[in-house]
């Protein structure tokens, strides 16, 4: 069987090298789009929430009625600057209605005021920068990344730049999933798994384990082992994860926000939305990044996971109640599981006394 040491160009993940330049490859540049994206979002609302029309610069006012039509059925031409900024920015006309209608008339009959909400999009650049500055927070391969200067004027002067930037901070978002980052990608198999898992997929995990521990909060799991602890077999079934996935004693580290990143990502892009049908102006479709890795490797795992696992011993069942004449070890049904924890697909959402519950990951 292949192991991803095998893998060409997969990552170096005993080289701290690798992970410095993931970092800054990866993790900055979409750290600074978000950051970017953000701030130029807090001018613009500095700027023109409840401000009056009447108050604002006439070089400004095609961010608010660039492309609207006054006599037709569809409000905003297809490459309206205006649609552009209500979708992205939330920057529009609180009445847009009653200004079509004065237009229309030729009399100004009465104010109408400009308001500056935040749109789904906006919340995702949140979530994303929150969820990488304290990334970034937690590591110490690089200590020295600065905050970007945005130069606002002149952003608001050239829409083709504000578009440029959400176009740079989408190729980033994509770049860091895990359908197309290797960093990513074992980041988050080590997440929740076995060390038997772990060392079959990756034969030299011992060389990193400590720096893992160390650098990005690898930890053990808090679970209630039934194993020997002097067996080897306690050892392969001692789990890890990050400390924002061990539910009895969560907390924070690099390692961690990359997962719950791509946990973000992978929700947010598994159905319709506003996001999609937004970002969907600038890039035409966009792609359900669970489903498509889901098809790269659906042949590859077991027909189903297990839900719920209860042990007695080493005796194991879904069912608390048919432990006894389940017949199964605690050590087979965590294998049964392994697979779908490794690829991110489910997640270990509790820990009982004397069993497990999991649930669809992303």
């Amino acid at each position: 069987m292949k192991t991803y040491d095998e893998v060409e160009e997969f990552i170096d993940y005993t080289n701290k090298e690798e992970w410095k330049s993931y970092i800054m490859n990866s993790v900055i540049p979409l750290w600074r789009s978000a950051w970017i994206i953000k701030e130029y979002f807090e001018e613009l609302k500095r700027e023109f929430d409840n401000l009056q029309l009447s108050e604002v610069e006439e070089e400004d006012k095609p961010l608010l009625l660039g492309g609207i039509r006054i006599s037709s059925d569809e409000i905003f031409s297809r490459n309206s600057l205006a649609k552009f900024y209500l979708k992205f920015f939330g920057l529009r006309l609180k009445d847009l209605q009653s200004w079509i209608l004065q237009q229309q008339h030729g009399e100004t009959l009465t104010e109408i005021t400009v308001e500056v909400v935040e749109t789904e999009f906006i919340k995702l650049v949140r979530e994303i920068f929150n969820l990488l500055d304290y990334a970034l927070q937690y590591q110490t391969l690089v200590p020295d990344f600065k905050e970007p200067q945005v130069n606002y004027e002149e952003l608001k002067r050239n829409p083709e730049k504000v578009k440029e930037l959400i176009k740079k901070f989408y190729q980033a978002l994509l770049n860091i999933t895990l359908n197309h980052n290797y960093g990513t990608f074992f980041l988050c198999s080590i997440n929740q798994v076995s060390y038997k898992t772990m060392k079959t997929a990756y034969p030299r995990i011992d060389q990193a384990l400590e720096f893992l521990q160390n650098e990005f909060g690898l930890m053990e799991l808090d679970w209630n082992n039934p194993i020997n602890p002097e067996t080897q077999t306690f050892k392969d079934y001692t789990i890890y994860c990050f400390p924002e996935y061990n539910p009895k004693k969560q907390g924070k580290s690099f390692g961690g926000a990359i997962v719950k990143l791509n946990e973000l990502l992978w929700s947010k892009f598994s159905h319709s939305s506003e996001i999609k049908e937004t970002l969907g102006m600038l890039f035409g479709k966009i792609p359900n990044l669970k489903e498509e890795f889901i098809e790269r490797i659906e042949s590859q795992l077991p027909e189903k996971y297990s839900s719920w696992i209860y042990f007695k011993g080493i005796t194991a069942s879904e069912s608390s109640s048919r432990i006894e004449e389940s017949g199964k070890t605690l050590m087979e049904m965590l294998d049964e599981n392994m697979p779908w924890l490794f690829t991110s697909l489910i997640k270990i959402i509790y820990v009982y006394e004397n069993g497990f519950s999991f649930t669809s990951f992303g």
